[in-house]
C-alpha cells in the first residue's frame, strides 16, 4: 500500500506555484501595528494613560505609600 492510498487528497494540499517575495510582502503589508488612540490625561497628576485604565504613578505611588504603611 502507498500512502496516497491511505491518505484522502485533502490531506496532501500543495500550493499550485511558488509565491514571489513581492506578492508575499504585498500580502503581508498591512499587518503593520495600528496607532494608539484611547490615550487620554490622568486627572490627578496630567501623565498620559490608556483610558480605562490605572495610570502608572499614580499607582507606583499608592503602593509605595502602601508598603511604607504594612512595615
Amino acid at each position: 500500500q502507498s500512502l496516497l492510498e491511505l491518505l484522502p487528497p485533502i490531506v496532501l494540499a500543495v500550493p499550485k506555484s511558488k509565491i514571489s517575495h513581492s506578492r508575499k510582502s504585498m500580502r503581508s503589508a498591512n499587518k503593520g501595528l495600528k496607532d494608539k488612540r484611547n490615550i487620554v490625561n490622568c486627572p490627578a497628576c496630567g501623565e498620559p494613560k490608556l483610558a480605562h485604565h490605572a495610570c502608572r504613578t499614580c499607582y507606583s505611588s499608592i503602593m509605595a505609600r502602601f508598603k511604607a504603611e504594612t512595615k
